[in-house]
């Protein structure tokens, strides 16, 4: 699998040629080997794809990301039929009981809310909130029950960016949240599609108009990556995030966690969550490699 990302900001033609991705720019070309890439953003509304190379992300899957006119990502392509077990993996993702579902997203929750605590405790020096969100970590039930998750949540956004900051409000910090998000979750998805997971089947989210509930269960607790950065460069955001903060919302897939007691990338750390989670069906393990946040 690849380890780069290509950010393609303006470019009049991208296409595929001896194992290489092929990119046109005002007659010159730059070739990257595909083998080398996971994730291609294209930002440029007017850029032409060729058939041939839509094919062979397919083949190295690769990740492509396709923009819309405000430079939002609006839709996402991943390797299909990719994993040479796909079937029996699918067998045992169906086959998963509610027990094993319930402790699984327990855990989930424990670990976004020890995420964001981390957050807190360098970025606010809040101390109320990280008390209290503290507390929520030890009452976190199977299922989580008593939606401590919700409730934490909404204290640790209010503590990180204002009394009067609201969710889903058309504001630049909610874009770049947005943004970093759907980032987050395109290389879950990536993952989840390698080792042959159905994504519309999540653990707790279930929403039938949803194809990608199984990202948005894993995902979680990678967000207070993005939440750190936002709030980093709170100064810097508008309606129009800028090009340097996309890129490195993007590039946030190579920023350092600790997962299995290991540093490693946020992009390595998702395979290993995603591999735990498959021998989680497997063998009725309650144990996921779950990221823990770097910050020195």
């Amino acid at each position: 699998m690849g380890y780069r990302q290509i950010f393609i900001k303006k470019s009049e033609k991208l296409s595929y040629k001896d194992n290489q991705l092929v990119v046109t720019k005002d007659n010159n070309e730059t070739k990257v080997p595909l083998e080398d890439v996971n994730y291609i953003l294209i930002e440029d509304c007017t850029t032409i794809l060729t058939s041939r190379l839509l094919a062979e992300i397919g083949k190295n899957a690769v990740a492509l990301i396709i923009c819309d006119e405000k430079h939002e990502p609006s839709s996402i392509m991943y390797p299909y039929n990719y994993h040479y077990k796909q079937l029996e993996n699918l067998e045992y993702q169906l086959n998963n009981t509610k027990l094993l579902k319930n402790e699984l997203w327990k855990l989930i929750v424990i670990a976004k809310i020890k995420n964001q605590k981390r957050i807190l405790e360098i970025k606010t020096k809040d101390e109320y909130t990280i008390e209290k969100i503290g507390d929520f970590i030890a009452e976190v039930e199977p299922d989580d029950i008593g939606n401590r998750e919700g409730l934490a949540a909404k204290m640790y956004f209010r503590s990180l960016f204002g009394s009067d900051f609201i969710r889903q409000f058309n504001d630049g910090v909610n874009y770049a949240l947005n943004y970093g998000y759907t980032i987050l979750k395109s290389c879950i998805i990536r993952h989840l599609s390698i080792y042959g997971l159905l994504t519309y089947y999540g653990i707790k989210h279930r929403s039938k108009t949803n194809n990608f509930n199984l990202a948005y269960d894993l995902v979680e607790p990678y967000r207070p990556i993005v939440d750190a950065f936002v709030f980093d460069h709170l100064e810097e955001l508008n309606n129009n995030l800028s090009y340097e903060i996309r890129k490195e919302l993007v590039n946030i897939l190579n920023y350092e966690v600790i997962a299995d007691g290991k540093r490693c990338t946020v992009e390595y750390s998702m395979d290993l969550l995603v591999k735990s989670y498959v021998k989680a069906l497997v063998t009725g393990e309650l144990k996921l490699c779950l990221p823990e946040l770097v910050y020195d």
